[in-house]
């Protein structure tokens, strides 16, 4: 196998050649010449990945795609492009930087994996990994056994790289699963759960293999060769484990809470990294994989693996990485193809990853279109191909055209897999159910089952009011689901937490124990539980890490679970004692994403007094002794003072208002709650939906009924004929000294609204136009707001029996009570 001889003058770096103005050639140069390269390739590849994205192609795609066009397939074919931008003398200086660049994103990639997934995943993803590697590599082996290689002319050393390829064909890595799920926003998926975890296995697999490969090349030098080899890579493994480890846990404990960690510390981890790809490039093991060595025992999350992340993100990640698969691209000429048993080898490893990933997921009773795509995902290539491939290119196992066909038979694998798989699976299938879960819909005996979403600690004291308000008893109890939602940093995999709570309750026991933001916030849960009756209210705390565009995933996955009624949320503003509005733009998206999808009613909660510092207010309403006294710290107390909120419903019609209604039914048996229903009717001549005012009315008539019954609750009536008039009622609230106002979300049969176009500036239309309104800033209220829409059933009342549209807000008043509540202080580090 002849490839040819480059001869060339090692040029010069930068600085003593002579400039355009003195005639001379700039590009002659390295850096200049690295410099153009860097921005055609970054360029190209990010103009493909713009152009592709809309067709769920991954970046890896539109990355080594990138670099095919610059290559000998398509721009290098011309001589004067080749030798003026990728002349040979450059080829050193862009392989030395990709592959120095490579081996931190190798680096990045081990922090950012957590190997207790594949535990927490139980048996489930072993069975998959396990059966999507042994059925593929026993059919890629068979199809390259005996003579059926002797046609592929540049392949030396046959028995190694064919090894080697059956291995590789055979393997998913979660290096190249983890971006593609993050791209398609399936991280928290079940699916992408279980992909990963699969992943991990044969990772592990895979990192057994290569190691019993180094000690079977060394073995064919000698036995004592062999031994030698072993305790080379025994070495490195305990010097990462026993010394490099144990100093990482000492930076995060020598880390304060919610700091960066040093700079000389993430400075020493990066120096450590180089030492370790050069101990491995010394005893075989390849750079890449010491660095992913050392990346596994760093552990993930913040503050050591957020660090080193941002410091290797940003040019690594998002320069070098793409400079590595652009080389692989300038290396692969699409036009010396030829069609031979190589093509069908791939197809057939490809086959059996299918059927070996698809037969154990169906016997797992996973969906048949889940199964697929599934498949479909573990069949991607990615990053670990691409350095297999050039790896064997690198060491003369193949040539350039044998490197061309696996290249680009991967490139073409990828391409069609993940946009199929994108668009058979969909999470939100799973989250459609076919029961009433509703306020409107709860059984009078039902326990009320809320999902409440916590993003800080501003929202922990109007979520406790809301809780206060809807009138827990052992009679009509409440169970609270608390999802506290993390965003994801220095870690790859999502993260779902289940707290126990006897360790909490334990913690509240012993006030002056160390603990950490997300039990203090538990804590003051509990202390709210405890407030109440036996059986009243039960608590269950949960912790979700992850990404914002994928947490939705998570919120609704455990609303199924527990069967809740109702999902909610906070906005993603909230006003501040010192003036402005803070607004979260990822708390915004998972909104978003929960009110499209959700299986159960939600709740948008626009608290206006979130800026107020302290766990223990209760706002609105409520006033606390925060003096930090003894009985206070214990919040076992019983005696305090009474819990007290005007609350008021403005009703339009429409499901979302009856659900709204619904609500405040349950909050006008508090005997602390005052609860006004302000009913909107349209002037005479502006016509409705006759059938819609039917149901209305009927709800209507059972609140007024309840009304007559109790005197927390009133029913009054507004006449309106344009939109002009309801915000004169809705800021006449502000003086009758409402501290909540809830309002359903989707007004669609209500004649008034459209009238105005009122949704076409709307800050937030995902709010109704309603909700929009009074959550604005620009309406500057006192009052909270609580924005409702109730779950959606398209289609179901008509398919399910039992599922009609019926009201059951006029439930009897239990005997009043007085309720109380215990002062609570949390301690501040």
């Amino acid at each position: 196998m002849d490839d040819g001889i480059d001869c060339y003058v090692v040029p010069q770096i930068t600085g003593a050649g002579r400039n355009i103005f003195q005639g001379g050639n700039p590009l002659q140069e390295s850096l200049p010449l690295l410099g153009l390269q860097l921005v055609l390739i970054v360029a190209i590849t990010r103009v493909l990945y713009f152009l592709l994205k809309p067709f769920k192609q991954p970046r890896v795609v539109s990355e080594i795609m990138g670099g095919i066009i610059l290559g000998p397939s398509m721009l290098s074919r011309s001589p004067a492009f080749k030798e003026t931008v990728f002349p040979a003398r450059g080829d050193p200086v862009l392989h030395t930087i990709a592959t120095f660049g490579l081996m931190y994103v190798i680096f990045l990639i081990g922090v950012r994996m957590d190997p207790m997934l594949v535990v927490r995943s139980g048996k489930k993803g072993v069975i998959i990994a396990l059966s999507g590697f042994i059925l593929p590599l026993v059919m890629t082996t068979a199809g390259l056994s005996g003579a059926a290689m002797v046609e592929e002319p540049d392949v030396t050393r046959r028995s190694t790289f064919l090894f080697a390829l059956a291995t590789s064909l055979s393997v998913t890595s979660f290096a190249v699963l983890s971006p593609i799920l993050s791209e398609l926003n399936l991280l928290n998926s079940d699916l992408g759960r279980t992909a990963m975890s699969a992943s991990m296995t044969t990772d592990g697999i895979a990192w057994l293999i290569m190691v019993g490969y180094i000690l079977a090349e060394a073995f064919l030098v000698s036995a004592v060769t062999s031994l030698w080899a072993f305790l080379s890579v025994a070495a490195l493994g305990a010097v990462i484990l026993f010394a490099v480890r144990p100093v990482a846990l000492k930076v995060i404990e020598r880390t304060p809470p919610g700091k960066p960690v040093d700079e000389s510390y993430v400075f020493f981890f990066l120096l450590v990294v180089l030492l370790v790809g050069f101990y491995s490039d010394v005893i075989g093991t390849n750079s890449f994989h010491g660095a992913l060595m050392l990346g596994l025992a760093i552990p993930d999350g913040p503050p050591l693996g957020t660090a080193l992340g941002e410091k290797i993100d940003a040019m690594v990640s998002g320069l070098i990485l793409p400079l590595y698969y652009a080389m692989t691209g300038l290396s692969t000429d699409v036009w010396s193809l030829h069609w031979g048993r190589l093509q069908l080898v791939v197809l057939l490893g490809w086959f059996g990853k299918m059927i070996g990933v698809m037969v154990p997921s169906l016997y797992l009773e996973i969906p048949l279109r889940d199964a697929v795509s599934l498949s479909l995902f573990m069949s991607s290539k990615g990053i670990v191909e691409v350095i297999t491939f050039t790896f064997f290119l690198t060491n003369k196992l193949i040539g350039k055209n044998t490197y061309s066909v696996l290249m680009c038979s991967s490139v073409a694998i990828t391409a069609v897999s993940v946009p199929v798989a994108g668009c058979m699976y969909d999470p939100a299938r799973r989250y459609a159910v076919y029961k009433r879960r509703t306020l409107q819909h709860l059984k009078p005996d039902a326990d009320l089952r809320i999902l409440a979403c916590i993003h800080d600690e501003s929202h922990v004291s109007g979520t406790l009011a809301l809780l206060e308000a809807s009138h827990a008893t052992p009679q009509t109890p409440i169970g609270l689901y608390l999802l506290q939602l993390v965003e994801i940093a220095g870690r790859s995999a999502p993260v779902f937490i289940p707290h126990n709570p006897r360790r909490n309750a334990s913690r509240i026991a012993a006030p002056n124990a160390p603990s950490t933001d997300v039990d203090r916030i538990i804590n003051v849960f509990f202390r709210h539980e405890l407030r109440h009756p036996e059986g009243a209210v039960s608590v269950h705390p949960f912790t979700t890490i992850s990404p914002y565009s994928s947490m939705h995933d998570e919120v609704c996955r455990l609303a199924v679970e527990k069967r809740t009624s109702l999902i909610l949320l906070h906005y993603h503003k909230h006003h501040l004692l010192a003036g402005g509005v803070h607004a979260s733009v990822g708390l915004r998206v998972v909104n978003r994403k929960v009110l499209e999808v959700a299986p159960c009613s939600v709740a948008v909660f626009v608290d206006r007094n979130a800026g107020n510092v302290g766990l223990c207010n209760f706002i609105p309403g409520p006033l606390q002794d925060c003096s930090g006294s003894s009985t206070a710290s214990s919040g076992l107390s019983s005696s305090g003072p009474q819990f007290r909120a005007a609350v008021a419903a403005l009703f339009f019609g429409g499901g979302d208002d009856r659900e709204a209604m619904s609500y405040v039914a349950r909050m006008a048996r508090h005997p602390g709650v005052t609860v006004a229903v302000v009913r909107f009717l349209p002037a005479r001549g502006i016509k409705d939906d006759p059938a819609d005012r039917r149901v209305d009315n009927r709800a209507i008539e059972e609140v007024k009924a309840l009304a007559a019954r109790s005197r927390n609750m009133q029913v009054r009536e507004e006449l309106v004929g344009d939109m002009e008039r309801i915000v004169e009622v809705l800021r006449g609230l502000d003086k009758a000294g409402y501290d909540l106002v809830i309002v359903g979300m989707r007004h669609r049969w209500y004649p008034v609204m459209p009238a105005n176009g009122l949704s076409d500036w709307s800050e937030c239309p995902e709010l109704g136009v309603i909700g929009d309104l009074l959550a604005s800033s620009d309406f500057d209220t006192p009052y909270s707001v609580l924005i409702m829409k109730q779950q959606d059933q398209a289609g179901l009342n008509a398919a399910v029996p039992g599922a009609q549209d019926q009201w059951h807000g006029a439930l009897p008043p239990p005997p009043s009570r007085t309720i109380s509540l215990a002062q609570s202080s949390m301690s501040k580090r």
